[in-house]
């Protein structure tokens, strides 16, 4: 029992690992975020932060995948509501209705520009080959998936840069779809 207690309370410093990382990865991306802003932030010693983790690469690849994971999950949703032949416009709607936050969005622009790094590239292909193939499953067509694709690209640029449907100042707010 006493390892049992052990292994929840490693998972649930691993989820609040993971919400610090996320944070701290998407202001400073992988080359300008260290681990011991990250363990300070999750409230744990550096030491500990490798346990949970091997090194930052490892880290930044978890981070990767929990945002993978929510954005099937928001796909999901969308998709279930979804009538016959609309999907690609369900998908959208819930993508200007409620995107991605700021930080994901931001781990989204950093893990492209890090996938240099294999372990990293890695994930981001596995990101867009999952998601990919899980809307693919759902009945969208190639097309519908390029332009999902190219639409959430676009959407997650203007998140990160600040450019919201109700920054009403903001001269390319407009360009949002309402």
């Amino acid at each position: 029992m006493v390892s049992q207690r052990t292994l929840s309370t490693a998972e649930a410093r691993r989820s609040d690992v993971l919400a610090a990382a996320t944070h701290a990865f998407a202001r400073g991306g992988y080359w300008g975020t260290n681990t011991t802003e990250v363990a300070r932030a999750a409230g744990i010693s550096q030491a500990y932060l490798y346990r949970l983790f091997a090194n930052k690469e490892e880290l930044f690849v978890a981070v990767i995948g929990e945002v993978h994971r929510r954005l099937e999950q928001d796909a999901a949703r969308a998709l279930d509501g979804a009538a016959p032949g609309g999907e690609l416009a369900a998908l959208l709607s819930a993508n200007h209705g409620a995107p991605l936050d700021h930080d994901a969005a931001m781990v989204l622009l950093h893990a492209a520009a890090a996938s240099s790094i294999e372990p990293i590239g890695a994930a981001v292909r596995r990101c867009y080959r999952d998601q990919a193939r899980h809307l693919a499953g759902r009945g969208l067509s190639e097309a519908d998936i390029r332009s999902y694709f190219a639409w959430s690209q676009y959407a997650n640029t203007l998140k990160a840069a600040g450019i919201t449907p109700d920054a009403s100042d903001d001269t390319l707010a407009h360009l949002l779809p309402s």
